[in-house]
């Protein structure tokens, strides 16, 4: 959105400024426009702290400055809904098109009254400044109007003081609608007019690789290197690309060396190092730098599920330290960590994942049904056995999962020895299973579950001999891709 010598600027700019937060407060000075700049610069770094201490410095040195009152109409929107009503109440009488613009996201009008109230908005103004232009256009995408965006397009360039900052954001947001190939169509436009952003160039690269069009987005990110060499987010990306193809691999993969040595603490540089050690089949140099990730990084789930795939040793431990050093301790959440890893066939691992947790959590795990189904899958029947009979309340089998529960456990009993069990299983079946179903898909998972408890009861009921050991009423464990499990 700007070059790379205002970039600099704005950063020394930032620099002075957090220095002088530690300074008394009569001993710091800024003018006006650096105020609104640094305000801009935070924003695009997310940084609430930095917007409120500069709107703090405006308060006290600037009291009547319109421009900075913009901006904390901009701070109080995006802070709070009921802070941005209050002041947008308190200041009916501003009347500029970034308070208009203030009042629209904060009434969040939807659909064609949303179009209508843009479209008014922008018949009353003759010219948008940057900021102006930057807030309008993440309005209309975030009322779900980007489509109209591009359909007034022409109305939009008529009205931005700098078209660059126009072309700009309709990338921005056309990236998040995504709309690669408008966000194409801005980003070669921006990149003729400014060429010598790294960044741009970067977008575009990224851009065209979402609609693999590979030689074009090699194309535009060797652009953005020939203005930044150094450029990691240019050189990762290309890295990537060139792993795609066999002749161009290793280039890839000294780049990525190069990185790796360069950013050691670069959680994303070492994942990517670890991964392409893995694919040439140097596993033990995949599992030490994945060793020194989880080291950097012990708290970083990312990290874990990539070394939980180069099959480190020693999960358990790995996963007892993770729990400590994560904010992530809800059961929901490792729980689905458990489900993704057995999407990809890593049930053992998943397993681990549930009983670390249920090991390191204060409170025991309350849906047991994932843990039950891995272990099936596993095989471990004796362990199933156990934590039925330890399900004195029948949560198992009353649960929202009840009828794979069921199935679950009367195999198990079956599989153990326990015939007497999986007869008892059968008659608290017969007393307790209701036809009452609340979906279609219930009604299904009770008619494949119920079938299949019918046939073992008649086996059963006429005492055939059956070799339950080799029982296998899914083909489950026969499958080649479990069949060593």
């Amino acid at each position: 959105m700007i070059d790379d010598e205002t970039e600099n600027r704005r950063r020394e700019l930032c620099d002075r400024f957090r220095e002088s937060l530690g300074k008394p407060v009569s001993e710091r000075f800024f003018d006006e426009d650096e105020l609104v700049d640094l305000f801009d610069y935070a924003g695009d770094m997310a940084d609430d702290y930095l917007k409120m201490e500069v709107l703090m410095c405006g308060a006290r040195l600037y009291p009547e400055s319109e421009l900075l009152k913009q901006r904390r109409a901009i701070f109080y929107t995006f802070i709070s809904d009921d802070a941005a009503a209050k002041f947008l109440d308190d200041n009916t009488q501003e009347t500029s098109p970034i308070w208009e613009i203030m009042r629209l996201r904060s009434r969040a009008p939807q659909g064609r009254d949303a179009e209508n109230a843009i479209r008014y908005l922008l018949d009353g103004v003759d010219r948008l400044d940057d900021e102006e232009v930057i807030q309008l256009v993440e309005l209309a995408s975030s009322l779900g109007v980007y489509d109209w965006l591009v359909a007034n397009e022409a109305l939009l360039r008529r009205k931005a003081d700098y078209l660059p900052i126009l072309l700009y954001e309709l990338g921005v947001v056309s990236e998040l609608n995504h709309s690669y190939e408008n966000a194409v169509r801005y980003l070669e436009e921006l990149t003729e007019s400014e060429p010598f952003s790294a960044y741009y160039w970067f977008m575009l690269a990224q851009d065209y690789d979402m609609l693999d069009k590979r030689e074009q987005a090699l194309s535009a990110v060797d652009y953005s290197l020939a203005v930044d060499p150094e450029n990691k987010d240019a050189l990762q990306l290309r890295a990537r690309m060139l792993m795609g193809n066999e002749e161009t691999q290793p280039e890839a993969e000294a780049i990525i060396r190069k990185l790796a040595k360069k950013y050691p603490d670069d959680v994303d540089v070492q994942r990517v190092a670890a991964f392409i050690s893995f694919a040439n089949g140097n596993v033990a140099a995949s599992r030490e730098t994945m060793r020194q990730c989880l080291d950097r990084f012990p708290g970083d789930r990312a990290v874990l599920s990539d070394a939980v795939g180069t099959g480190l040793g020693d999960l358990p431990s790995v996963l007892d330290r993770f729990y400590k050093a994560t904010d992530e301790r809800d059961e929901d959440t490792w729980l689905d960590w458990a489900e993704d890893l057995k999407d990809c066939g890593l049930f053992e691992e998943a397993r681990q994942v549930m009983e670390a947790y249920d090991r390191n959590s204060p409170e025991p795990m309350q849906d047991r049904s994932v843990y039950v189904d891995t272990l099936f899958i596993l095989q471990h029947f004796d362990m199933l056995c156990r934590i039925f009979d330890e399900d004195t309340d029948h949560v198992l089998l009353d649960g929202a999962s009840r009828y794979a529960n069921i199935v679950i456990c009367l195999i198990s009993r079956l599989k153990c020895g326990q015939t007497d069990k999986a007869r008892e299983l059968l008659r608290y079946i017969e007393e307790h299973d209701s036809p009452e179903i609340a979906c279609t898909a219930d009604a299904l998972q009770r008619i494949t579950a119920m079938a299949l408890v019918n046939d073992i009861r008649g086996i059963l009921s006429k005492n055939r001999k059956t070799d339950w050991h080799k029982f296998d009423p899914f083909g489950m464990w026969n499958n080649p891709v479990l069949g060593d499990l």
